[in-house]
């Protein structure tokens, strides 16, 4: 419940929020420090939302399958 802003207390900290994100890693040197790869997820994310399928559940398989 926390998160950062230029402005105080603007940053929604009493509400629950999920920051998430990929660190690329190739080095120790990108662990900390000046030399971290971050990927923006928020259009994957959003590509994924579009292309989402329905899906079902068939008990006698005890699955569930993408309807087409």
């Amino acid at each position: 419940m926390t998160g950062y802003s230029t402005k105080e207390n603007v940053n929604n900290i009493n509400v629950p929020h999920l920051h998430f994100g990929i660190q690329l890693i190739f080095d120790e040197s990108q662990k900390d420090g000046t030399n971290q790869i971050w990927i923006n997820v928020y259009h994957i994310i959003e590509f994924l939302q579009k292309n989402k399928s329905e899906v079902y559940f068939n008990k006698e398989l005890n699955e569930y399958f993408r309807n087409n």
